[in-house]
């Protein structure tokens, strides 16, 4: 009967040490107890409640997705620091934190960019446009004017093939760019099959919404079939 009575206290002991333990992880989880939710991870959470995206650990291919501003990452993955994917008026779309080199390949400095991508209507050769203020994009092949002296005193234009970029700018493009408030100091990449919009910044500082607009707005406004091709 003692015996009995031990072993009874003993497994009572047991569980409620495994009780206590559990609690105590539960209290530390971050998706339990808001107060151990650091900074970041609350600030995260809202921005994916705001712009109705999610949060992603996986690698989502932005070198593959974006190549001519993936290059500038020099095949680093690491350097692609945080990624959200999600839709935005009915288009898949993806925005990254990298951390791009922002003089040249002798020094190592860096700075960290926004980046949100959606798919290119229709491929084609790609282009740069990026404020000439700006020269992390000095990276690229020399940038060529367009003879429009408002438009080269603001941007710079890096291109495949020159008559596709002409004709990309002289269909409104370029004068759309000048007079949109959501373009300032903003990259915008038409790469094969996606469009890019970079920004200097934090994911958690960029204005996300604005850039996927603004290169929404520019898809829908670009007339791409009439646009040479190759």
């Amino acid at each position: 009967m003692g015996s009995a009575l031990v072993l009874l206290l003993v497994i009572v002991a047991i569980l409620g040490v495994g009780v206590a333990v559990g609690l105590s992880r539960r209290k530390r989880n971050p998706f339990t107890d808001q107060r151990f939710v650091n900074d970041w991870e609350q600030r995260m959470r809202a921005l994916e409640a705001s712009l109705g995206w999610r949060f992603v650990a996986e690698d989502q291919g932005f070198q593959e997705r974006v190549p001519q501003i993936g290059r500038m990452l020099e095949a680093d993955r690491t350097r692609v620091k945080f990624q959200l994917v999600g839709h935005w008026r009915g288009v898949p779309v993806l925005a990254v934190e990298v951390v791009l080199r922002t003089d040249n390949t002798v020094t190592s400095e860096y700075r960290a960019y926004s980046v949100v991508v959606v798919p290119r209507p229709m491929p084609g050769p790609w282009v740069l446009i990026s404020p000439r203020t700006d020269r992390v994009w000095g990276l690229f092949d020399q940038f060529t004017p367009t003879g429009d002296p408002v438009f080269d005193g603001r941007y710079e234009v890096r291109r495949k093939n020159p008559a596709f970029a002409g004709a990309l700018l002289g269909s409104g493009l370029a004068q759309a760019l000048l007079q949109d408030p959501r373009a300032n100091g903003v990259a915008i990449a038409f790469d094969e099959h996606n469009l890019a919009a970079a920004v200097p910044g934090p994911l958690l500082q960029a204005p996300l919404g604005h850039l996927a607009d603004l290169l929404l707005d520019v898809a829908g406004n670009v007339p791409w079939q009439a646009l040479p091709r190759g």
